[in-house]
Order: C-alpha cells, then sequence, then structure tokens
C-alpha cells in the first residue's frame, strides 16, 4: 500500500544553524542504546510492522538502506539482494554486522553521512529509509543524495512517522 500526503501536511523546516553539532548529539544518543535497540524493538511491535511495509517494493539487484540501526529490517531482505548499508552511528555498525552474521547474511556496511553518500552516480535499484529521514537535519541535500544514487526508475522507499522540524541553537537541543 503506498500513501500519499496532501500538500497540506507537508511542512518544511530551516536547516539547524549548528546542523553537526545536531548530527553528533543524534549519534551520541543512538551510541547509548545500540546494544539494547533491538530489545527495545520487540517492546514496540507496531514500529516493526511499520517498517516492513517496504519489505515487498524493493526491487533490482543492487539496494542500500541508509540509517539501518541495528539491521533488523535487512536482515529480512539481504540474502535476496546484494545489499550495501550507510548508517552514521559505528556502534549501530558494529551491531548490525553482528545481526547480520547471525543469519549467514552478507551486506557491505560503511560509515557514511546521508549528506555525502559513498557512492557513484545511479548505482542502487531500490534504497530503503526508516525511520530516520526526519532526523536529518539537512532533509534536502539528503534527498538529493539519494536521488543522485538512485538509478533512473528506481525506487526510493522511505517509511517515517514525522516530518522534521528543528530547533537547535548552540544552548538548547530536542534531546537535552
Amino acid at each position: 500500500m503506498l500513501l500519499k500526503v496532501s500538500e497540506d501536511r507537508i511542512v518544511y523546516s530551516e536547516k539547524p544553524e549548528y546542523s553537526r553539532e545536531y548530527t553528533d548529539r543524534l549519534d551520541r544518543e543512538y551510541s547509548k542504546y545500540a546494544k539494547v535497540y533491538d530489545v527495545a524493538l520487540k517492546m514496540l511491535p507496531f514500529w516493526k510492522t511499520w517498517i516492513k511495509k517496504a519489505l515487498p517494493y524493493i526491487e533490482g539487484g543492487r539496494v542500500l538502506e541508509a540509517s539501518f540501526g541495528t539491521g533488523y529490517l535487512m536482515t529480512y531482505y539481504a540474502g535476496k539482494f546484494d545489499t550495501f548499508g550507510i548508517d552514521y552511528n559505528p556502534r549501530m555498525i558494529e551491531t548490525a554486522s553482528e545481526n547480520l552474521k547471525k543469519k549467514n547474511l552478507k551486506a557491505t556496511l560503511k560509515q557514511a553521512d546521508v549528506e555525502a553518500l559513498p557512492f557513484p552516480d545511479e548505482y542502487f535499484d531500490s534504497i530503503v529509509n526508516t525511520m530516520a529521514f526526519s532526523g536529518y537535519p539537512d532533509g534536502i541535500k539528503a534527498m538529493s543524495e539519494f536521488y543522485r544514487v538512485l538509478k533512473t526508475g528506481g525506487k526510493l522507499l522511505l517509511i517515517d512517522f514525522e516530518y522534521p522540524v528543528f530547533t537547535f541553537s548552540k544552548t538548547w537541543c530536542p534531546l537535552s
């Protein structure tokens, strides 16, 4: 089921003045929870249901999952595609690697920023991004990078629960 959002629900926010600090703050928060993240997901079964909605739409030979976290969703498709993943957080990469290894699955995982993807133009048939886009400080730059590395006619599968709204300064951060 593909859902379209009406124009009146779309709200664009300004890029945070200190976007690197915002990203680094989120990274520190996720680092604290990397090892228990999968346990937390078990307590939120609706979350798993939401992100698994992307599975039937993944197609083509080469797939990128951006901001894959612990690799939960990736473990459902990595054996069917040439799978790549990028995440900003090194601990999430370690955890995802362990989760893939437990299931004898392989994927090329890299530490990278969605605003500067380390792949050539038109490289992927599908790009998957679940529950992460609203946390990017510069959604326009991230979307531009997705578009750049996605093949013509490819699919961008983006699932999130809210549009990004950023209020950030050096003295205040939403995660304080």
